[in-house]
């Protein structure tokens, strides 16, 4: 039963339902990476589609790819790719099949050169690229609703920069896929692995395809990604049921299936790198393969061989240019497919083939105007003396030092001849060469059985100009400030050693250094290359540290003060702080407040300055606030409770008789017994001043009327208590014949009795009353007569 991978669209025709293309989807593809030279950081990135052939394929004309951290998906940049090159079809070994099941497939190669910043990516978790793009084909069998599921090509690849070192470091890469399809029940294997450029080791294994993020097309975002989602009773290890179902080998990355289901499918394959056992970097392949019922028509044998050689000869050794026919059985029936290596040829379908390249040949034989299945011939090897590969270079002459290893094509049956400005050099028959010299060089190689001469083209080696490092200050000059350092850039390379007083600085090796100490420094600056340059000396010398002073500056009462002249030493300084100007302070300016100012002195202009600080206060000017008079009775004990403002901190009361403590801001009168004048005089911190006083009134007795007539004559309307103003906590109660109080006062009977309740005038008539002067003390009671 025949075979074809396709990637590409489903065919129903075992059951009798004919095919047809979808518009035109994504069918798979993959990432690269490729090292442009050896330019740190320098690579052409290419994005591999595989499409239907049609107006929609013709519209695709690249996208945008982004590049990301993996530590935390931060996006790194953003770049868009081109179409390179002509689109390729797929070509099939039984193009009848192809046809008749509408298989036109192609392959289109999307690129860009980027330049990244080696210091920029050193995070030791790697980064990724993704790509991504829709649709799928709508009649994919493993994955739910696959007409709205996308791609994402995903490839990862390491720091550029680890340890202060350069790596460098290509992708795996990937060959032309052949056109197959695989017919149910029959074995099937497929070459599907790569090389990588740098001999890592390449590890396959199956797993789930990646979706794309969003609904857009070829949007740029972050992973992770989102996996397919895969109809129930499949999956990555299961992509294609069979007995055995797909699978990869992991060292060859040769897929294998026998088929037992019918159907398109798809799978993906992920490519790990690996060197020295770690891993580096990975990428994923998405494609599909599309197994069909093959009709059970009689296989043809075919059997090629070497024309003009021997029967049975298997094997041939060509010249470079060269070429040799291989004969298939010709039969009028038959379609004939070659291959090399495993790749089908572009229109190589007759049933002989010119070779002049290395590799395996086989043919692939089907029936004319039938799908039937194919035949293989077993491989004949033409090996062919390839010497032109060029010369192969290590290394780098400098502009003093440095080697350079030249090779050519190796080959034990050449011989080599090696020429330096077109003259022989004796003694160089090996098929490589170290040379210490400039100059242009060239191969002469010869094949000792079958006589092919070779001479390569010539390759001229130049020593690199000199490196010129030198060492720059950030200031611009070569002083060490007190209590500071002076920051130093190297100039001239990618690398740098620092070295103090001719000793080498532990871990120095930055572009720039902070000098702490006086001495003699000089730098190697290293080039891409590894030439190294060092730079004449930079003597770094110290500044002398400088003392500074501010002379004390005197408080002033309130804002309204004079000027003041700031002095600090030594001269030269600047003096700053709210209220200067230059040398002076005007509290004016300044306000009320405590100010700190500053003066400052550089040692050098570009150092930091040496500063000394001092507080310049305007205090507010203090007030004191008493009563005029205060009335009280003879003996009473009270609190002076002035009101004032200014932070005062010292109190003086003159005269200090009847006080407890003539210094304190609220002292006690103590028992006074006579008329008295106070003064108080407060002084705050600063010395600022205020002055108030207070007259102390003695009332000898209290004297209560018992009677008065609030009949509106002007003349005893109301019930004054004469001296109850000595007796601020005063409480009067006036009660009638039956005991109801008609009359309560508020402290201090600041409003007499007007005969009245609630402005109802009472009767005349006796009233009782009790009269609290002082807390603590018995009441007085009484009567008084109400009369109109």
């Amino acid at each position: 039963m025949c075979r074809l991978i396709g990637w590409l669209s489903k065919t129903l025709l075992a059951f009798s339902i004919s095919y047809t293309a979808f518009a035109t989807h994504q069918v798979g593809g993959h990432l690269e990476m490729r090292a442009i030279g050896t330019v740190p950081g320098r690579y052409r990135i290419i994005v591999t589609n595989y499409l239907e052939s049609g107006p929609r394929a013709d519209s695709q004309t690249g996208g945008a790819l982004g590049i990301f951290r993996k530590r935390d998906n931060a996006q790194m940049m953003t770049f868009g790719v081109a179409e390179t090159g002509q689109r390729q079809p797929i070509i099939y070994a039984n193009e009848v099949c192809a046809e008749q099941r509408n298989l036109r497939f192609i392959v289109a190669t999307f690129e860009a050169e980027i330049q990244l910043d080696p210091a920029r990516y050193d995070d030791p978790l790697g980064y990724y690229i993704s790509y991504q793009t829709r649709n799928r084909n709508g009649g994919i069998d493993n994955i739910l609703n696959p007409l709205q599921t996308g791609f994402t090509f995903y490839l990862e690849f390491p720091a550029l920069q680890q340890g202060g070192q350069l790596v460098l470091n290509s992708s795996p890469r990937f060959g032309t896929i052949n056109g197959e399809y695989v017919c149910i029940g029959e074995p099937f294997t497929f070459p599907f692995g790569g090389t990588d450029p740098d001999d890592d080791e390449l590890r396959y294994s199956m797993i789930t395809p990646l979706d794309q993020t969003g609904t857009g097309r070829n949007m740029v975002l972050p992973g992770p990604y989102p996996n397919v989602t895969w109809v129930s009773g499949y999956g990555a290890s299961n992509a294609i049921p069979g007995s055995p179902t797909l699978s990869v080998n992991p060292q060859t990355g040769q897929l294998s299936v026998t088929a037992t289901e019918l159907g398109l499918f798809v799978f993906a394959v992920k490519v790990e790198e690996f060197r020295s056992g770690i891993k580096i970097g990975e990428v994923r392949r998405d494609f599909q393969l599309l197994v069909i019922d093959c009709p059970p028509t009689t296989t043809p044998d075919p059997t090629i061989r070497l024309q003009a050689r021997p029967v049975g000869i298997t094997e041939a050794t060509l010249c470079q240019g060269d070429s040799a026919v291989v004969l298939a059985t010709v039969n009028p029936n038959w379609n004939y497919q070659w291959r090399r290596d495993g790749v089908n040829l572009a229109n190589a379908t007759h049933p002989t083939l010119t070779v002049g390249q290395s590799g395996e040949y086989t043919v692939v034989v089907s029936l004319k105007s039938t799908c039937s299945k194919t035949a293989y011939s077993k491989p004949i090897k033409i090996n062919v003396v390839s010497l032109d590969g060029g010369l192969k270079t290590t290394g780098h002459l400098c502009a003093t030092t440095g080697s350079v290893t030249i090779r050519a094509a190796s080959d034990p049956g050449v011989t080599y001849q090696w020429y330096r400005d077109g003259r022989l050099m004796a003694n160089q028959r090996l098929d490589s060469l170290v040379i210490t010299q400039a100059g242009r060089y060239q191969a002469v190689m010869t094949h000792a059985t079958l006589g092919c001469i070779y001479r390569s083209q010539p390759l001229t080696i130049a020593r690199s100009p000199v490196v010129q490092a030198s060492i720059q200050s950030a200031t611009g000059f070569n002083r060490l400030c007190p209590q500071d350092s002076l920051a130093m850039e190297g100039k001239g390379g990618l690398q740098y050693i620092w070295q103090l007083d001719g000793q080498v600085i532990a871990g120095a090796t930055s572009t720039t250094y902070r000098a702490k100490t006086v001495g003699s420094y000089i730098v190697t600056a290293i080039d891409a290359d590894g030439c190294r340059g060092v730079s004449t000396p930079f003597v770094v010398v110290a500044i002398p540290p400088v003392t500074v002073s501010f002379d004390s500056i005197p408080g002033v009462c309130g804002p309204n003060a004079p000027v003041l002249t700031l002095k600090g030493s030594p001269p030269g300084g600047e003096f700053a702080g709210i209220g200067v100007a230059e040398t002076e302070f005007s509290p004016e300016r300044a306000g009320v407040g405590n100010h700190k100012l500053t003066y400052t002195v550089k040692a050098a202009p570009e150092c930091a300055g040496t500063v000394a600080s001092r507080m310049a206060i305007v205090a507010p000017i203090p007030t004191v606030d008493l009563p005029d008079t205060i009335t009280t009775y003879k003996g009473n004990t009270f609190a002076l409770t002035p009101g004032l403002t200014g932070a005062p901190i010292q109190f003086a009361w003159s005269p200090p008789h009847y006080l407890d403590d003539p210094a304190q801001g609220s002292p006690n009168v103590v028992n006074i017994q006579d008329d008295i004048t106070y003064a108080l005089t407060a002084t705050n911190a600063t010395g600022c001043k205020a002055r108030d006083s207070v007259y102390i009134r003695i009332v000898e007795r209290l004297w209560v009327p018992d009677a008065f007539t609030p009949n509106g004559d002007g003349l005893n309307d109301v019930w004054q208590l004469i001296g109850i103003e000595a007796f601020p906590n005063a409480i009067v109660t006036i009660f009638n014949r039956w005991g109801e109080v008609v009359f309560l006062s508020d402290v201090g009977y600041h409003n007499p009795f007007t005969g009245t309740m609630h402005g109802t005038d009472l009767p005349s008539g006796l009233y009782a009353y009790t009269l609290r002067t002082i807390p603590g003390k018995p009441p007085i009671r009484g009567s008084l007569m109400l009369l109109r």
